[in-house]
């Protein structure tokens, strides 16, 4: 009830961060109940809330939670995907704060937990390796910030692996680490899962003693971590005393007549002793059944306990169910302020798109060409510019700093300021000059009397001639391509932003370069090669880079530029599987 209070509160205040948390809370109590269902409910509406507002390393939290539920309800396959999501955005993006540290620690511990299972059940070493590998990632991480728990759990892993391996004199010296965290906050279930895997590691080395041993104390842990199958071991239970007591029985009165023959065959033994035999073995039996009485009992009280916890969860679970019907309400109200939120952000679209040069413009100035422009979000912090001024025809692609909304504010800027700067034929004869306009506008227009901001933009110009056959460009933290009979030439200019920059130089220079009928000039911005992909059996992932990218223009530029354009996009959806898109991307060809 006071989760659904702080929920409602905070949806009202328009608390996104609080909001996120109260979701997860409440799917950490229905997990606690086994309500694994409604909890990943909770947990989904937590992570497509941090997805809307772009929160990277919250929504690689809420994946290793679901990851981890997957993994509690046996979906092996489900739980490493998720688990995988959370490892690759907590490795992508560094981070000091000990939440989300620990957040990724634990995620490489729960995949390592997951391959192993999996190559056990499967007889796979590929997923042992994998299960290896993140197990080296954690290192000493929980041995430094004393967690003991999750250091138990580590070194578990560590031995089933080696045990997995053949390597079971490696595993069983790990299991032996393991003792000195035994004592410390350990659950019942928890030793009995430890003890469960030194039986396997001394069977698998012929030592059956200390098996027995470490298998009595299995099974000893695994009576005290009482659940919902104890009804189950108390009938199991009573059968295998009812047969003890039968067996007991019958070898009690073999013996008594046993010692009755004898006696009367041999007339040595006196009839007091074969009394006292007699009286001796019924105590024995009165005792057995004393015990097995105070047994009995005790499972009754322990029976009697779960009954009245299960009535106590149905209770609860009703009151969830109403709760939930509420969280629906307050839901959809959610939903109806995010409508207005992204109608109002598909209306900057639309403003952003008109401002963009149309596809007609280019196609009117660039007979040959291809515009490969991919937003990260629903707007852009990139932006492409073309103008005929005198005889120059002028491409300009610039690069903002961010994306989404702040980089699109900054992209409107830009191409206002550049419809001012860019007008006249001596203005395309020297892009430099019209770089130092603009870093003097960024940096007049992004100070305030409270605040200076330091963002600024990337931009590559381009002035064509082709009555002269000569290019002039000057770049600002970019460079460009040029492909001549097919050797691969990268156009650099100036690096340093149109911004605050602490090292800049005075003008940005303009440079002449004589061009050829068939030459072919990429300019792009940095989107391409900062993206994350490549194999996904490793976590981290790679940048696309620059020579990637070079090898796919030198490998396609002979292709019409359509088609350039298609299996540029094909090339980079491969690259990027499954990840996530880390950056707007854009890409202009223009062929001589």
């Amino acid at each position: 009830a006071n989760l659904d209070k702080a929920l409602e509160l905070f949806i009202a205040l328009h608390d996104t961060a609080n909001t996120t948390y109260t979701y997860l809370a409440i799917g950490n109590v229905n997990i606690d109940l086994n309500f694994h269902e409604t909890a990943k409910e909770y947990y989904l509406k937590a992570l497509r809330l941090d997805s809307i507002c772009g929160n990277l390393l919250d929504m690689a939290y809420d994946y290793q939670t679901i990851g981890f539920m997957e993994k509690e309800k046996g979906n092996a396959k489900d739980a490493i995907m998720y688990l995988n999501q959370a490892s690759n955005i907590f490795d992508t993006i560094p981070t000091n704060d000990q939440y989300y540290l620990q957040a990724k620690y634990v995620a490489y511990l729960y995949l390592a937990d997951t391959y192993i299972d999996l190559a056990i059940k499967d007889n796979d070493t590929a997923y042992a390796r994998r299960g290896l590998d993140n197990i080296k990632k954690i290192g000493n991480y929980f041995l430094n910030n004393s967690d003991n728990s999750n250091q138990f759990s580590m070194l578990q892993n560590y031995a089933r692996y080696l045990s997995f391996m053949g390597k079971n004199k490696e595993a069983l010296d790990v299991l032996t680490e393991c003792q000195q965290y035994l004592e410390k906050d350990q659950r019942d279930i928890t030793l009995s899962f430890y003890y469960e895997y030194l039986t396997d590691v001394y069977k698998k080395l012929g030592d059956y003693r200390n098996a027995l041993e470490a298998s009595e104390k299995m099974h000893a842990y695994k009576a005290s971590a009482i659940n919902d199958s104890t009804m189950n071991l108390v009938a199991k239970f009573e059968a295998q005393q009812a047969v003890k007591i039968h067996k007991a029985e019958t070898a009690a009165k073999q013996r008594q007549m046993q010692i009755i023959i004898f006696s009367l065959i041999g007339g040595l033994i006196p009839t007091t002793l074969l009394v006292i035999i007699i009286v001796k073995n019924l105590n024995i039996k009165r005792k057995a059944n004393e015990i097995l009485t105070l047994k009995n009992n005790l499972l009754d009280q322990q029976k009697s306990e779960i009954e009245a916890q299960r009535d106590e969860i149905l209770n609860q679970k009703d009151e969830i169910e109403t709760q939930k019907e509420l969280v629906s309400e307050q839901f959809k109200k959610v939903n109806s302020v995010n409508r207005k939120l992204f109608s109002s952000i598909n209306y900057a679209k639309r403003i952003q798109t008109a401002a963009i040069s149309p596809q007609s413009e280019v196609d009117a100035l660039f007979p040959e060409n291809f515009v490969y422009y991919r937003p990260r979000d629903i707007v852009s912090g990139d932006y492409y510019h073309v103008a005929r001024c005198g005889r120059y025809r002028v491409m300009i692609t610039a690069d903002c700093t961010g994306h989404g909304i702040p980089g699109g504010f900054l992209s409107m800027l830009g191409i206002s300021a550049l419809k001012e700067y860019c007008v006249t034929e001596d203005d395309a004869a020297n892009p430099g000059t019209i770089l130092d306009r603009m870093r003097t506008f960024i940096k007049a227009t992004l100070v305030s009397s409270t605040e200076t901001i330091d963002d600024g933009m990337d931009m590559t110009i381009c002035s064509y001639d082709f009555d002269a056959m000569e290019m002039r460009y000057a770049t600002a933290n970019q460079s460009a391509i040029l492909i001549r009979n097919g050797e691969a030439t990268q156009l650099n200019g100036d690096r340093m932003p149109v911004g605050r920059y602490v090292a800049e130089k005075a003008n940005f220079q303009t440079h002449i370069l004589p061009i050829q009928k068939g030459d072919i000039i990429y300019t792009f911005s940095d989107g391409i090669q900062d993206q994350i992909g490549g194999d996904t059996t490793v976590m981290f992932g790679r940048k696309f880079l620059m020579k990637n990218l070079l090898t796919f223009l030198s490998a396609n530029y002979t292709k019409p530029l359509a088609t350039q354009r298609d299996l540029l996009d094909q090339t980079i959806t491969d690259w990027r599987g499954e990840r996530p898109q880390v950056d707007d991307m854009t890409l202009i060809g223009i062929k001589v």
